[in-house]
């Protein structure tokens, strides 16, 4: 139970860690390599978050991935449409 809530706890950080990447590399725009870092984090997040299921810590995970994911795609689609307008 004890492994569960580390890996639980691991994954809750590096959630919080790959969005804080995610999120200055929107605000800044600047420094590519913190999107490719925040995308890994999240991915590792979701990974360890499916091994820690039943940890409340892994349950953020596991649900905040997929709606992360969404609205960042969604942003870059909307953006997509509207600079590529004539």
């Amino acid at each position: 139970m004890k492994s569960k809530r580390g890996l639980g706890m691991l994954s809750f950080i590096s959630l919080i860690v790959g969005l804080v990447f995610i999120c200055v590399f929107i605000f800044t725009g600047n420094f590519l390599i913190t999107m490719a870092f925040g995308y890994i984090l999240l991915a590792l997040s979701f990974v360890l978050s499916l091994f820690s299921r039943n940890d409340k810590f892994g349950r953020v995970s596991l649900y905040a991935f997929p709606l992360i994911a969404t609205i960042y795609l969604l942003f870059f689609g909307v953006m997509y449409l509207f600079w590529n307008t004539p």
